[in-house]
C-alpha cells in the first residue's frame, strides 16, 4: 500500500511497535478482519531480532531472533496487516467517528495516521552505561547489541557490563568472537538464571570482575580501555579493552502518550487485565507495560489479549451506532 493511501484512511487498529507484542496484536486483529497498521521506527521484531538464540518460545526448538521476527512479519502480512516504517512522535485525541473515540498518530515527518484504536507496543531501549566517554565512543567500541556488532571484535578483548540474563546470554555469544570476554558487575550476585551463568562460565575465554563499576571509557578514536572502580574500596584500575557491551536494563519508550495515558514513576504504561490503559481506545502490551516480565511469549500473549478486547470494543460501538440510527429512523 502506498504511503498516501495509508494516510488517507481511518484504521481500525494502529499498533506502535513491531516486536512480539505488536505482532501478537496484529495477528489477532487482522484475522478478525479489522484494518490493521503497524508503525515501526526501526525493524520488525524489536529487541528479539537482535538475539542470537531463541529457545524458550512454544513450538520453536531453536531459531535466531531475526528468523523468528521474519516469520512473524510474513504471518501478519498474510492476513492483511500493513507495516509502515516511521517514527511516532505523539498520539492525540481526534474527533469521534460515530460513538467511537478516534486518534491522530503523529509521525516525525509531520504527517499523521487516523485510528479508532491504538496499541502501544513500542517496548524499551537499552539503558546506557553511566560512564564518562560512553557518548563519545558509542558506535566506536561501545555497543548494546552483540548480534549486530560482535563480529567486529574478532580476536579482541571485550568487556560486558551487567549481571542479568542478557549480560550472560549475549556475553556467551561474544565468546565466539572475542579473544577474551570479561563481565563487570557491581555486585557478586546475579539476576541471570543459573543455566545462563553456567553456559558463559564454561568458556575458557570468560572471566568476571565482580564488585566493580566502569568509571570511564577511554580511547583514541576508538575504545582502547576502561577505568574500573572497586565499589567497596574505591580503588581504580585501568584495564585495556577493545570493546564495551552494555546490558544493564532498559528504558521505557512511551513518552508519546505521556499526558494521555497513565504512566508509572519509571515511565511504564499502566494497564488493566485486558491491556486497557487509562485512556479509552488505547491499549498497551509487551515490555512497555508496568510489571512486564520482558519475555517474548508473554508479550505476544499481551498483544493477543489487547486485540481480542479491541474487537469487542469496536463491535460495541458499531452496535451503538446501528441502534441510534434505527431509533432516529423510527
Amino acid at each position: 500500500m502506498q504511503y498516501e493511501e495509508i494516510l488517507a484512511r481511518t484504521w481500525d487498529v494502529v499498533i506502535v511497535g513491531a516486536g512480539p507484542g505488536g505482532m501478537g496484536a496484529a495477528l489477532y486483529s487482522s484475522r478478525a478482519d479489522l484494518s490493521t497498521l503497524i508503525i515501526e521506527k526501526n525493524f520488525v521484531g524489536g529487541l528479539i531480532a537482535l538475539t542470537m538464540e531463541v529457545e524458550n518460545y512454544p513450538a520453536v526448538d531453536f531459531a535466531s531472533g531475526m528468523e523468528l521476527a521474519q516469520h512473524m512479519e510474513a504471518q501478519v502480512k498474510k492476513f492483511g496487516t500493513e507495516i509502515l516504517y516511521k517514527e511516532v512522535t505523539r498520539v492525540e485525541k481526534a474527533e469521534p467517528v460515530g460513538t467511537a473515540p478516534s486518534f491522530h498518530v503523529r509521525l516525525a515527518d509531520g504527517e499523521s495516521v487516523r485510528a479508532l484504536s491504538v496499541v502501544v507496543a513500542c517496548g524499551s531501549a537499552p539503558r546506557r552505561i553511566p560512564a564518562r566517554g560512553e557518548e563519545e565512543f558509542y558506535g566506536r567500541g561501545v555497543s548494546y547489541c552483540a548480534t549486530c556488532d560482535g563480529a567486529f571484535f574478532r580476536n579482541k578483548d571485550i568487556m560486558v557490563v551487567g549481571g542479568g540474563e542478557s549480560a550472560f546470554q549475549e556475553g556467551h555469544f561474544l565468546t565466539q568472537f572475542g579473544k577474551t570476554v570479561t563481565l563487570v558487575h557491581r555486585r557478586d550476585q546475579f539476576r541471570a538464571t543459573p543455566l545462563a551463568v553456567r553456559r558463559a562460565r564454561a568458556s575458557e575465554k570468560w572471566s568476571e570482575k565482580l564488585g566493580y563499576t566502569i568509571e570511564e571509557i577511554k580511547g583514541e578514536g576508538v575504545v582502547t580501555g576502561v577505568r574500573l572502580k572497586n565499589v567497596s574500596t574505591g580503588e581504580v584500575d585501568d584495564v585495556p579493552v577493545d570493546g564495551v557491551f552494555g546490558f544493564i536494563g532498559y528504558e521505557p519508550a512511551a513518552t508519546f502518550v505521556e499526558g494521555l495515558c497513565e504512566l508509572d514513576g519509571e515511565g511504564y504504561l499502566v494497564v488493566d487485565g485486558k491491556m486497557r490503559t487509562s485512556c479509552p481506545g488505547i491499549w498497551g502490551c509487551g515490555d512497555i507495560i508496568k510489571g512486564s516480565l520482558k519475555q517474548m511469549v508473554i508479550s505476544a500473549g499481551n498483544g493477543a489479549t489487547a486485540a481480542i478486547d479491541i474487537r469487542e470494543y469496536l463491535a460495541e460501538h458499531k452496535d451503538a451506532e446501528t441502534a441510534s440510527a434505527e431509533h432516529q429512523a423510527a
